[in-house]
């Protein structure tokens, strides 16, 4: 199992810390990492989230998501990074949000058709896709993408001349070179308030936690399929091979 040193900057006490990221590390291990070290409290608000500065979006990952698979998703030439902050949706990022189902959502939203253009449309979230269409009968529905291979991000800024400021995204988690057009790789989408736009990226990120589930139920409690137990001591790694990288966990208080 490689392990690899990873320097992380803890913003508020201007320091580096380093921890031993194995290749099945999970979101739920960082936080406990932290935890265990006290530079966060012991409570349960706190989330690791995804930051695609290029793109001014992020998202939380959900507890089982193993991060040297989604750092494996970043473009090279990126400046993607990790902040641990709080968040007030934290449930929806753990395993018990399968007992308090999301249900789908439907309604009119702002979709960039193309670069700069948008276009309001009639939205639903069906079978772990997002498809829309001109009206509420669904005349010459169109898929705008599956998320088997997509995830819900929310913007951090505007971006794209947005319509309103409600804006969130569906980025594949594939690279950007398997797109014949760039453009499908992202799609930026908008609600005219914030509490839709919650309620739309809430929904979504259910469909996709249920496509994962599907496909990985050793992730959900299956007994006889459920791997090892990550380990976080850096003190007795399990190769000899060491790597090391530098990037930044920003901490919010």
């Amino acid at each position: 199992m490689l392990i690899h040193d990873i320097q992380i900057y803890v913003e508020h006490i201007r320091k580096h810390k380093q921890i031993s990221l194995s290749s099945t590390m999970t979101a739920l291990d960082v936080l406990n990492y932290f935890r265990n070290s006290d530079v966060i409290p012991n409570d349960d608000v706190w989330a690791l989230f995804e930051i695609a500065n290029d793109l001014y979006i992020e998202r939380p990952l959900r507890d089982w998501e193993c991060i040297s698979k989604v750092m494996g998703t970043w473009e090279s030439e990126k400046t993607n990074s990790f902040t641990l902050k709080k968040y007030s949706h934290r449930n929806s990022l753990t395993l018990q949000a399968f007992d308090n189902a999301v249900p789908p959502m439907f309604g009119w939203l702002h979709v960039e058709i193309k670069k700069n253009k948008w276009r309001k449309r009639y939205c639903q979230v069906k079978d772990g896709a997002l498809y829309h269409s001109k009206d509420m009968k669904g005349t010459n529905e169109i898929l705008l993408c599956s998320m088997v291979s997509f995830d819900v991000y929310t913007c951090t800024q505007m971006k794209r001349r947005q319509p309103t400021k409600f804006g969130f995204a569906l980025k594949s988690q594939e690279k950007i070179s398997l797109f014949e057009n760039p453009e499908d790789y992202i799609h930026f989408l908008c609600a005219d308030n914030s509490e839709k736009t919650n309620d739309w990226v809430l929904s979504i990120r259910a469909a996709k936690s249920n496509i994962i589930r599907q496909e990985r139920p050793e992730l959900f409690g299956v007994p006889d399929k459920i791997s090892p137990q990550s380990s976080i001591d850096s003190s007795s790694p399990s190769v000899s091979q060491v790597e090391t990288y530098f990037f930044f966990i920003t901490i919010h208080f």
